[in-house]
């Protein structure tokens, strides 16, 4: 795992990560503890969203080689978006609610990759050493770190 300017955010996509396994392992039976699981997966979700467009992504969407990226990942965040309303207006008995379940964290896998393996290593090559740090700070201070 990379450390540095993003090590917040790529502890929160660890975070992420094990609440949707955690809610996938969950029985249906289990309704409080899936509510809770989707309701702390949603806050984790839109908190680090907000993070990430005030934050990171203004910086990036201005330059060229980063521009692509950063424009899908300001899409990708909205279908996370998209599936959370629908899971939450779906009864956890509903044969689809797993399966959007599903569908969400491909959605993310594929989000999260990306920005770990292309966005954020082409960010630390194209803003300056002053820039990473500000942005750095930002997370910090948004994170309570």
């Amino acid at each position: 795992m990379q450390t540095g300017t993003f090590a917040l955010l790529l502890k929160d996509h660890e975070l992420v990560k094990g609440i949707i396994e955690e809610l996938l392992d969950t029985p249906v039976s289990a309704r409080k503890r899936r509510q809770e699981l989707l309701t702390t997966l949603k806050q984790e979700l839109q908190g680090h969203e907000n993070l990430e467009e005030r934050v990171v992504y203004p910086a990036l969407e201005s330059r060229k080689s980063t521009q692509g990226l950063t424009l899908e990942a300001y899409q990708e965040h909205h279908v996370v978006d998209v599936l959370l309303e629908e899971l939450e207006s779906l009864d956890f008995q509903d044969d689809d609610w797993k399966a959007k379940l599903k569908v969400l964290q491909e959605n993310l896998l594929h989000h999260v990759r990306e920005e770990e393996d292309e966005l954020f290593p082409k960010a630390e090559k194209v803003l300056s050493r002053d820039q990473l740090q500000r942005i750095e700070q930002q997370i910090g201070q948004a994170k309570g770190a």
